[in-house]
C-alpha cells in the first residue's frame, strides 16, 4: 500500500512538471522604448568670494582659513609653487576648487596688475570643481 502511495505521488510529480515544462511560456512584454536621458548642461553659479591657492589652502586648519585668507597676499598666490597647486575660491565658510583649465585662466587673471583676490566669478559646478566662465574684481568687498 505505501509503496503504491508513493508511485502515485511520483506519478503526481513527474506529471506536474511535464505539464509545466509543456506550458509554452508566456511572450515576454516588449520592453518600453525609453528615450535616451536628456543631459541637462550644468547651470552658471555666481560666487563672490576670495581666491586663495590650494597650497596655502590646504596648510591651514578648516577653523583657521576664514583668518588666513584674510591676510593672503596676491604676491603668494602668484609663486611658482603656489600656482602650480591650483585655486580655490573661498565661499561663505566654504572652499571651492577650481578645475586644471581654470586654475591657468585664474592665475592669468591674477597676473593683471588691477586685480585682486577678492573676486566675482561665475562659474560651472562639474563633477565637484568649477569650471571658470568668468572671473572679475569683486564689485563690493567681502567682509
Amino acid at each position: 500500500m505505501k509503496r503504491t502511495i508513493f508511485m502515485l505521488i511520483g506519478l503526481c510529480f513527474v506529471t506536474s512538471l511535464a505539464f509545466a515544462q509543456a506550458k509554452p511560456a508566456a511572450p515576454a512584454a516588449a520592453p518600453a522604448a525609453v528615450a535616451p536621458a536628456a543631459v541637462a548642461a550644468p547651470a552658471d553659479v555666481t560666487l563672490k568670494g576670495v581666491i586663495i591657492d590650494n597650497q596655502c589652502a590646504g596648510g591651514q586648519k578648516p577653523e583657521n582659513l576664514a583668518a588666513f585668507i584674510k591676510t593672503h597676499t596676491k604676491e603668494c598666490a602668484l609663486m611658482p609653487a603656489c600656482v602650480a597647486s591650483g585655486y580655490s575660491i573661498f565661499v561663505d565658510g566654504k572652499l571651492l576648487k577650481f578645475d586644471a583649465a581654470s586654475n591657468a585662466k585664474i592665475a592669468d587673471f591674477l597676473k593683471k596688475a588691477d586685480s585682486k583676490l577678492a573676486v566675482d566669478v561665475v562659474a560651472k559646478n562639474v563633477k565637484d570643481e568649477l569650471s571658470l566662465v568668468s572671473v572679475e574684481n569683486q564689485k563690493e568687498a567681502v567682509k
